[in-house]
C-alpha cells in the first residue's frame, strides 16, 4: 500500500490527543500533540506508536514551526525504519537509544521463527480458528479485549487508548483485524497496519482462553503470513531498554532482525525550558522538567 500513512494523519493525531491539541507539521508531511507543560506552558509530543516524516522532510524547519508556535520542547520516537537516526541527529540535540525493535525482513531470509515459537504455532493452529475481519463490525469485542489487556497489565499512558481512538482505526482503510476463535468463542484480536511496504504489529489482545490455547502467537503468524513479502515491523517490548523481558522475547521469537528506535528532543525556547527543569534530577530525561526531582526538592508535578 502506498500514499499517505495512517500514523501521519490529522485524523490520528486527533484520536490521540483531541481536536485541540493537534498540531501540523506540513514540513514533516506529519503531525504532533501539544500538552500543557506547566506554568502556563506548553510542549509538543510524537504520535504513538510512531512518528513518521514524510519523504524529503525538511526536519528543521518543522522543528522551527513549532518554535514559533511558542513550544517549549518536542519529544518523539521516529519509525526507525523509515527515519534513521544518523539523519535525526543533525537536527535533535537529542537522539538517544531507546529500545530494540524486532522486524521481519524478506532481505533476510523471511518468517523464520524459533523452535519455541514454531511448536506454539503449531499448537494454536490446532485449537485456534482464524480470520480476518473488519475491526468496525467487532469493535465492542475488541474494545473489551483491550480493557481486560489494560486491567491485566496495568497499562497507563498513551496505550491506555480512548474509545475514539479504535474508532478512528476501525476508519482507517490501512488497518486490518485478525481474530482468533477457540470453538465459537473469540479468544482475541491483534490491528495490524500497512503503510510504505511496512505491515507493522499494531496492537493485540487476547484473553484468558486465548492465553491458553495460543492465540497470540497465531495472531502473529497470521500477520507474518498474509503480508509475506513485505518488511513486517513487530515493535519492541514494553517500556524502555535493551528489549529483556516477556514482551521483547515474544517479538524476538517470530524475527530474523532488529532495528535500534530513538527517543528524538529539541529545546525550542531555551528559558522557558531551563525555568521549567529547575530542580529536576539530572536523570538524562527529555525533557528534563517531565522528569523526576532532585531529592530534597519536593514531589514531582
Amino acid at each position: 500500500m502506498t500514499g499517505r500513512h495512517p500514523f501521519s494523519s490529522r485524523a490520528y493525531a486527533e484520536a490521540l490527543g483531541g481536536p485541540e491539541a493537534v498540531i501540523a507539521v506540513p514540513e514533516w508531511g506529519a503531525h504532533v500533540i501539544r500538552r500543557p507543560a506547566g506554568d502556563g506552558q506548553f510542549d509538543a509530543t510524537g504520535v504513538y506508536p510512531l512518528q513518521v516524516f514524510a519523504p524529503g522532510a525538511d526536519v528543521a524547519a518543522g522543528l522551527r514551526r513549532l518554535a514559533a508556535e511558542g513550544l517549549v520542547s518536542a519529544v518523539l520516537t521516529p519509525d526507525p525504519l523509515l527515519c534513521p537516526a544518523a539523519g535525526l541527529a543533525r537536527d535533535f540535540e537529542v537522539c538517544r537509544p531507546f529500545k530494540p525493535h524486532y522486524v521481519i525482513d524478506p532481505a533476510c531470509g523471511g518468517f523464520d521463527p524459533s523452535k519455541h515459537h514454531r511448536q506454539e504455532l503449531r499448537r494454536a493452529a490446532r485449537r485456534c480458528r482464524l480470520e480476518w475481519v473488519r475491526l468496525a463490525d467487532h469493535l465492542p469485542a475488541w474494545t473489551d479485549l483491550y480493557a481486560g489487556l489494560v486491567a491485566r497489565r496495568g497499562v497507563t499512558g498513551a496505550a491506555d487508548f480512548s474509545p475514539a481512538y479504535f474508532e478512528a482505526l476501525a476508519r482507517e482503510a490501512a488497518m486490518h483485524a485478525v481474530a482468533a476463535w477457540v470453538g465459537e468463542e473469540l479468544a482475541g484480536m491483534a490491528i495490524w497496519c500497512q503503510a510504505d511496504g511496512v505491515a507493522y504489529y499494531h496492537l493485540s489482545a487476547v484473553n484468558d482462553l486465548g492465553y491458553a490455547n495460543g492465540a497470540a502467537y497465531a495472531l502473529v503468524g497470521a500477520g507474518a503470513e498474509r503480508f509475506a513479502g513485505e518488511v513486517i515491523h513487530l515493535g519492541g517490548g514494553a517500556g524502555a531498554g535493551d528489549g529483556a523481558g516477556g514482551l521483547a522475547a515474544f517479538k524476538q521469537g517470530f524475527a530474523n532482525g532488529e532495528v535500534m528506535a530513538h527517543i528524538c528532543g529539541a529545546v525550542l525556547d531555551r528559558a522557558a525550558y531551563e525555568r521549567l527543569s529547575a530542580g529536576r534530577a539530572d536523570a538524562g530525561f527529555f525533557p528534563a522538567y517531565r522528569g523526576p526531582r532532585a531529592a530534597g526538592t519536593g514531589a514531582a508535578a
